[in-house]
């Protein structure tokens, strides 16, 4: 008889955030819950992370027993709160040299860093985390928002602009029930998964170019049974407001060319901090 695992779950909690647990362990990735609007971003003003915002859903994810904060890139809505779930789970911050300084610029202490090498895996409870580096999607008038790095701790207030992209990198999550990859930016490196197969992909689609490009790149090229859009909310809304799409998402056009793929995969849409299990893939 085939060994029985036990299930994993997800929740969405808006943009590319997800909480990935088995019970005993969660990995926590782009936590992003200050939501500032979209005057403030483009007018440049100095953001500061609602830390009650955070409080708040660390209380409600507190049985989740949070061991990781990963960040797939630096841009404000993926690091700019995820030092502060670090710090009030005790979790590790996983991220790239610029989004370590992000954690150091928010104060935390280096062993609760760590760096992300392409060439390790990293284990948590029973995950194993893997990255691979990816290409950000040109999300703005064509191009890519605030490019280059972070070279110094972000201390203090900084606008938008100041939240570097830094590197980019997908993230392939591996447990004995199976495995998830989060792709949490709309571009790609063409063979990037070359070698991969995953049961779940959780797809970023804003920014994503030709869906059906993007479609053979990443969940058609890993053979994912269930396909989860993430990041096409319009994340200058609080979180308690209703949830709207981005207009530049094309929804409608994803969701029509991703079900020409019905016999390949599963399509799943979530409505945010909905959780549901994910693995094993039912009826897969």
């Amino acid at each position: 008889m085939a060994q029985e695992h036990r299930s994993v779950n997800l929740i969405w909690l808006g943009t590319a955030a997800v909480l990935i647990s088995d019970g005993n362990a969660s990995v926590l990735i782009d936590p992003y819950v200050s939501r500032f609007g979209f005057i403030r971003i483009a007018s440049g003003l100095p953001l500061k992370p609602d830390f009650k915002a955070i409080k708040k859903q660390v209380t409600e994810l507190e049985e989740s027993h949070i061991k990781a904060v990963a960040v797939s890139h630096s841009h404000f809505d993926h690091s700019i709160d995820a030092p502060c779930f670090a710090r009030e789970t005790g979790a590790m911050l996983i991220g790239s040299p610029s989004t370590l300084n992000v954690g150091r610029g928010a104060e935390l202490p280096e062993h609760f860093l760590k760096k992300i090498n392409t060439t390790e895996s990293i284990k948590i409870g029973e995950f194993t985390l893997k990255f691979i580096e990816s290409h950000h999607g040109p999300a703005l008038f064509g191009r890519v928002p605030y490019p280059g790095t972070i070279d110094k701790p972000l201390t203090g207030l900084h606008p938008a602009g100041d939240y570097k992209l830094g590197q980019t990198y997908a993230v392939v999550i591996s447990h004995p029930s199976g495995t998830i990859v989060h792709h949490g930016s709309a571009g790609f490196i063409p063979g990037m998964y070359e070698g991969v197969t995953a049961d779940v992909v959780l797809l970023g689609i804003v920014g994503r170019g030709d869906t059906e490009t993007y479609l053979k790149n990443i969940p058609l090229q890993i053979r994912a049974k269930l396909v989860i859009p993430i990041h096409y909310d319009n994340f200058f809304i609080p979180l308690e407001k209703k949830m709207r799409i981005l207009p530049s998402v094309r929804f409608k056009e994803f969701l029509s060319t991703a079900n020409r793929y019905h016999d390949r995969f599963e399509l799943k849409t979530l409505t945010i901090s909905e959780k549901v299990a994910i693995l094993p893939v039912a009826g897969k």
